[in-house]
């Protein structure tokens, strides 16, 4: 019997699921849930508490531990080219890695000579370049680390780190962008919670990027992060869960968690298990797919 959380808009989307599969809350008690990635060297899937000015890490041998605290208000995360973990972080208004002996070092920070606004979510090129949203929660929200500092940068932009550390700001047309994800080496999916689309952008080989169109809206709610299965599947928080959707945007279904998802993201021993977080709460659900490698 299908588990009354996973609700079907087409009959592909419950063979996503294994038989008996149902959303379990892992975690509860936070305050700004965020930013879960996988972690293949730890094991162990790092997410943040945002507000809480935490972040967590829940292990596969099933152990949640707290990882960080103060976080400088860590947001979103994802591992770089080698496995390392990368950081937004809303406190220090700076794009972070987390070397092997657990320092921290400070990747970029400025912007022709201006401060970044508060990084908000990053994913990884097959290039080896990070790309991450700018918007200004951080400095908007004091319960995100903001102290009313006024934006230096003129917009909220996306950034590009190159491999080489040279920082460049392709996506300048957005109003409040967020989550991002690679389709293709040659097209991002970019969240922008200002407006509650998210929209296809054209990536050139040297780092360009140029608006391609809307490509879906969830509701209700907005998308805030996604993620996508090896088959391009999007799988897209919104306002009552996590929707999937086919490559081109079309709703395949949706995982009813009764609240607001925030992110989400596939890891565990498998890779198969998707770890979504809420404002406050963290959930995990069986699927029989895996995250998009490209």
């Amino acid at each position: 019997m299908t588990h009354p959380a996973f609700q079907a808009a087409h009959p592909d989307f419950l063979r996503l699921f294994p038989t008996g599969a149902a959303p379990e809350c892992l975690g509860r008690g936070y305050q700004a849930g965020e930013g879960p990635t996988y972690v293949p060297a730890r094991s162990a899937v790092i997410f943040s508490d945002v507000a809480g000015n935490r972040t967590w890490a829940y292990t596969d041998a099933g152990e949640l531990k707290e990882e960080l605290h103060p976080s400088s208000y860590q947001n979103g995360h994802c591992i770089d080219a080698e496995g390392r973990l990368i950081a937004c972080s809303h406190g220090q208004r700076a794009l972070l890695r987390q070397e092997a002996d657990g320092h921290w070092t400070v990747l970029a920070d400025r912007f022709e000579g201006q401060r970044l606004n508060s990084p908000n979510d990053v994913a990884l090129h097959p290039d080896g370049s990070l790309w991450f949203s700018d918007p200004s929660y951080g400095l908007d929200k004091p319960e995100e680390g903001g102290t009313g500092a006024p934006m230096e940068l003129p917009g909220r932009w996306v950034f590009r780190l190159a491999p080489d550390g040279t920082l460049t700001a392709p996506i300048r047309d957005r109003f409040k962008p967020n989550g991002l994800i690679f389709a293709r080496p040659d097209l991002l999916l970019l969240a922008d919670t200002g407006d509650s689309a998210t929209y296809r952008y054209r990536v050139t080989p040297d780092g360009q990027a140029t608006l391609d169109g809307e490509h879906f809206r969830v509701d209700p709610g907005k998308t805030d992060g996604l993620r996508l299965d090896e088959a391009g599947r999007i799988w897209s928080s919104a306002g009552d869960g996590v929707h999937v959707l086919s490559p081109d945007g079309q709703e395949l279904g949706r995982i009813l968690l009764g609240q607001k998802a925030t992110n989400l993201c596939f890891g565990g021993p498998e890779g198969t298990t998707l770890f979504i977080t809420t404002s406050t709460e963290f959930w995990r659900v069986p699927t029989v797919v895996q995250s998009l490698k490209l």
